[in-house]
């Protein structure tokens, strides 16, 4: 399944078999436990101050979301007074797997594209 991470397409497999092996390792709580607006705000908490997110983490953090929500999307839209604001959706998957195959052909350039 394809997830848009704010300006990244995760591509993940089986997201709640994924995030049952790394919940643990990505200090997150038992996610069994979780509220869907729990595991935005993990996220969010997580990505706050312009965190460093490499694929692995951008997988991990999709499972979650896919796990508690059922979104295909998360996105953070800066606010007026300068806060974040998350905005999940469902995004069809011809348009994620659209804007994947674009990032992708962008003179070589894939920071936008992330596959397992």
């Amino acid at each position: 399944m394809l997830f848009l991470l704010n300006d990244m397409i995760v591509e993940i497999d089986q997201p709640e078999l994924h995030l049952q092996t790394v919940w643990r390792s990505m200090g997150c709580p038992d996610p069994r436990g979780m509220r869907a607006q729990d595991a935005v705000e993990f996220v969010q908490k997580k990505l706050a101050g312009g965190y460093p997110l490499n694929a692995d983490e951008a997988r991990n953090f999709a499972a979650l979301i896919v796990a508690k929500t059922g979104a295909n999307s998360l996105i953070f839209k800066p606010t007026a007074s300068g806060t974040l604001e998350p905005r999940l959706r469902h995004v069809p998957t011809l348009v994620l797997d659209t804007y994947r195959r674009g990032a992708a052909n962008e003179g070589g350039e894939t920071r936008y594209l992330i596959s397992a």
